[in-house]
């Protein structure tokens, strides 16, 4: 709540404090402003559809956890000039996950078991939303994507981007890359974890950075390449390690994402270098858009 009583403080100390205004998309009756105009086509310029996309779940498992709440919101923008042109729909909608919310969800979210009762996602509304292959932007794709397509399997294959992992948010002097940080970074807040806020919250974020929303869209049209190192001795670790490769504990290998197949083809000569092994240990996976994230 903003401290009313301490006007006179802020107007004497302005540099003691930081005011931050509520993301305007993210107010109560955004659905009646629909749709809401923030720029003009020019003529002869390519028009794309974009859908921000996110999730709330009743846990992190892809395989034993269930979306309680699906936010998206569906925008124009100039593929040409990589700016958001209009908001166009909204959808938010709850459905009922056939077991106990946990608690710890509950207290993140907000969203109870009476909310989601009896609730089912309005497929047709969902996948006129998709229909015609719109470019799906989520703050943390690798998460959502396959919540989503394990849901809704007739999503496949379609193109996604990642905000949170496609954007160098350093770029922009912002030390972190939680959408709540950035937002408020830039001056704003909204009420976080709830699908549909986060998405609005997110526009809003593309919408006044366009700098990072070419930035994401650029990254989407990239092949990138994933290089991974299995079986790779215990005593180059620490050598993988400073050379940027991470650890899949769910795989067991050791693996590296980069840019172009020059860039793939450099790793995999190091890596048969650093092994000193045939080069089975190593192998390399192609990326587009429409695979990138997926379970």
């Amino acid at each position: 709540m903003f401290p009313l009583d301490r006007i006179e403080d802020i107007r004497n100390h302005p540099s003691d404090f930081k005011l931050l205004e509520r993301v305007p998309f993210t107010r109560d009756d955004v659905q009646e402003l629909l749709p809401i105009k923030l720029g003009d086509p020019i003529e002869g310029e390519k028009i794309w559809a974009v859908v921000f996309l996110d999730t709330e779940t009743t846990g992190i498992s892809h395989y034993n956890d269930k979306i309680i709440e699906l936010g998206m919101v569906r925008c124009t923008f100039s593929f040409t000039r990589r700016r958001i042109l209009s908001i166009d729909r909204i959808y938010d909608g709850y459905e009922d996950p056939n077991r106990p919310i946990p608690p710890e969800i509950t207290k993140l979210t907000g969203i109870t078991d009476e909310m989601v009762k009896g609730q089912k996602f309005n497929e047709d509304v969902i996948l006129n939303f998709v229909a015609d292959n719109p470019l799906v932007i989520a703050h943390n794709a690798k998460f959502d994507r396959p919540f989503v397509e394990r849901r809704f399997g007739s999503w496949q294959p379609m193109p996604w981007a990642c905000s949170q992992k496609e954007i160098d948010w350093s770029a922009f002097d912002i030390g972190g890359q939680k959408l709540e940080f950035i937002v408020q970074s830039q001056g704003y807040f909204y009420d976080a974890h709830r699908a549909c806020t986060d998405c609005l919250a997110l526009c809003y974020l593309m919408y006044k950075m366009p700098q990072a929303f070419e930035m994401l869209i650029e990254s989407s049209l990239r092949v990138t390449y994933r290089v991974d190192a299995y079986g790779a001795p215990f005593d180059i670790k620490d050598e993988l390690k400073r050379s940027n490769y991470r650890w899949d504990g769910e795989k067991k290998v050791w693996y590296i994402q980069v840019n172009g197949i020059d860039s793939a083809n450099a790793q995999v000569a190091y890596l048969e270098n650093l092994y000193a092994k045939a080069p089975k240990d190593v192998k390399v996976f192609q990326f587009t858009a429409n695979d990138r994230y997926r379970s």
